[in-house]
């Protein structure tokens, strides 16, 4: 009798081990989900019809995540309200530029990239090309509404001689071009390059202005520490960065 409740005492205390490891892994899980954000700019990151995120960088950060032993919950969000989201530390990650300069305080950055987005001037095969952003100065342009283009245009745009039109989607801005309401269309490769694809619009060529490195940028002022989530990423993408990309 004295070694059955010995053995009682045993399993009873080996059941209350598993259960508070599983408790801790529970709460452990909980705290690895990040609170992300990205903008509409498809086929990169977009929300689909569904409702949900996709696209080729959502789905190369979501299996990049879950290898460094993180899940994010996504947020579609306007680029100002992510700006402030990050200051604030309401946001855990934007998927979005690198080097920002007005999100240097705030946040940190892995050292690796997604890739370059490539900003192009988009006009009629009759219209003169551009060389350089400030060849733009004094021109009909349109823009894509909620596009801050990272105020690399601003002077241009701010000029009294420069007129701007917005359009609401790039495929609008890509009808606004064809019927000539803007010289010029400041808009960025790949989703004008998706947008064409479904579009049947001759004539159509571009120059090419400038570009920047895409990342996840990770705020300061978050609860986690963006320390070890950078560690954590920058392992997991230097084990086998290419097999992210699938």
């Amino acid at each position: 009798m004295p070694a059955q409740g010995a053995l009682r005492i045993l399993l009873t205390a080996v059941v209350w081990n598993l259960v508070l490891i599983a408790r801790l892994s529970a709460a452990q899980e909980q705290s690895a989900v990040l609170k992300g954000a990205y903008i509409e700019f498809p086929p990169l990151t977009y929300t689909n019809e569904q409702g949900a995120p996709a696209g080729l960088h959502i789905e190369t950060t979501n299996r990049l995540a879950q290898k460094a032993g993180y899940k994010i919950d996504w947020r579609s969000l306007p680029i100002d309200r992510i700006f402030l989201y990050l200051q604030k530390g309401n946001l855990d990650v934007w998927l979005g530029a690198q080097d920002v300069p007005m999100l240097a305080e705030w946040t940190r950055e892995p050292g690796f990239s997604f890739g370059q987005i490539r900003l192009n001037a988009y006009h009629k095969e009759t219209t003169e090309p551009v060389s350089a952003i400030p060849d733009l100065r004094g021109k009909h342009l349109i823009m894509i509404r909620g596009y801050t283009y990272l105020d690399r245009l601003d002077d241009v745009v701010e000029a009294a001689e420069t007129q701007v039109d917005h359009a609401s989607t790039h495929r609008a801005g890509l009808r606004m071009l064809q019927a000539d309401r803007g010289d010029y269309l400041l808009d960025f490769e790949a989703p004008v390059t998706q947008a064409l694809e479904t579009l049947s619009l001759p004539a159509i060529t571009d120059s090419p202005l400038t570009g920047w490195n895409t990342t996840l940028v990770f705020s300061k002022r978050a609860d986690h520490s963006e320390d070890a989530i950078i560690r954590d990423f920058e392992s997991a993408w230097s084990d086998n960065p290419h097999s992210l990309r699938r």
